[in-house]
């Protein structure tokens, strides 16, 4: 937990409080699990090691379908910062059904990978899940947003939008920016 609580610190310091604590809460809740590793989890991998992992999660994650099942690979994505896994990792990321619910556990871990890996290509993305209706998947674009960021927006899209194009970069496609719609019930 004290590497938890100081990657928290360091890099979602400007996060508001209850992201902090979210992603703390996430540590305490999967790490002894597995599902949550520290950052530095994978540091003694020689090259040739950690090539192997990044190469191998780059197919997983490219052919993968969508699923719990994916949960360790994603813990270990999250620690292994290689910027070859942001398009598998936006893939599950974005995995949506419409008018179904469905479970976000991959979805929410994916984004907790790609809160470390701060590419800006997963930006729009994650802007446009900020107001999520699982909670998960809210606080974890927040939190992945606050990291890069240095703010945190909370779920004003426009205003991720904003600090977005501050940035240098295009507007986000305006659906990506259309509020969240919670599943039909039946």
């Amino acid at each position: 937990m004290e590497l938890a609580a100081a990657e928290v610190s360091r890099c979602y310091g400007k996060a508001h409080p209850e992201v902090q604590e979210f992603v703390r809460h996430t540590a305490r809740s999967f790490g002894a699990s597995g599902l949550w590793l520290n950052e530095g989890a994978y540091a003694a991998l020689t090259p040739e090691q950690h090539e192997a992992r990044i190469s191998y999660l780059v197919k997983l994650f490219e052919g993968a379908e969508y699923g719990r099942h994916l949960g360790v690979a994603l813990a270990e994505a999250s620690a292994l910062k290689d910027s070859r896994l942001v398009l598998g990792l936006m893939k599950v990321a974005a995995y949506h059904v419409d008018d179904k619910d469905y479970d976000c556990r991959p979805k929410w871990m994916a984004i907790a990978a790609l809160a470390r890996q701060e590419s800006p290509d997963a930006t729009p993305l994650l802007v446009s899940l900020v107001d999520h209706g699982n909670q998960n998947t809210r606080f974890w674009a927040r939190a992945a947003l606050a990291r890069m960021a240095k703010d945190d927006f909370k779920t004003d899209k426009q205003a991720w939008n904003k600090w977005w194009m501050e940035q240098g970069h295009p507007s986000i496609d305006a659906k990506l920016l259309r509020p969240y719609t919670p599943p039909a019930s039946k």
